[in-house]
């Protein structure tokens, strides 16, 4: 059985290299194709044709007396694409909390935005659909229970981090007046049927 999600990946590249005009032209090349791009569907250089946008961004968010330092990659409601954050190092000297957050409006106002690269040089530089936006507060933002933890002995996390329309990953301090100094890397892409639920 064809795999629904590769489908719709091999449809959007057959409609943008070939010109193809209609209905989904996946189905009836599959048999053909499938077992060629199955085994060559990782390399980094071929998400381009999908619209993949590979990115990444060093964060800093200075210390501020009496408050908290957090950041996050927020994914607007509005948009039809997903995220994957693929590794977060702490860079800095202080222990780093990663949760799931609500997004913008979450409790904390003031948010300051950063640029964000893409590091795939084929796109424009500041094409990305995630906002990375940096904060010191007297508290923390609305967050889900915090998943990970990067102390200063273990510095970099990679398991694959999946942001929706309308969430965000939060990174915070775990103390006051404390700063973040991070390097977050992600990928960014067009969503298939099905994968919004």
């Amino acid at each position: 059985m064809f795999n629904q999600v590769n489908e719709g990946g091999l449809n959007q590249i057959l409609t943008r290299r070939l010109g193809m005009q209609g209905g989904a032209s996946a189905p009836g090349v599959a048999p053909e194709l499938f077992p060629v791009i199955s085994l060559e569907n990782d390399r980094p250089e071929w998400g381009y044709l999908k619209g993949e946008r590979i990115c990444g961004r060093n964060v800093t968010v200075a210390a501020v007396a009496g408050s908290f330092s957090f950041m996050q990659l927020y994914l607007p409601s509005t948009s039809t694409e997903i995220a994957v954050v693929t590794s977060i190092a702490n860079t800095g000297s202080s222990s780093i909390g990663i949760a799931r957050g609500v997004g913008i409006g979450g409790g904390v106002g003031g948010w300051i935005a950063q640029t964000v690269g893409t590091r795939d040089f084929r796109w424009n530089g500041e094409r990305t659909s995630c906002l990375l936006e940096r904060n010191s507060g007297a508290a923390l933002p609305s967050l889900f229970p915090a998943f990970g933890l990067l102390t200063t002995t273990k510095l970099l996390y990679q398991e694959p981090i999946v942001i929706t329309p309308g969430t965000s990953l939060i990174l915070f301090g775990n103390a006051l007046n404390t700063a973040i100094v991070a390097e977050l890397a992600w990928r960014e892409r067009p969503a298939n049927p099905g994968e919004l639920v």
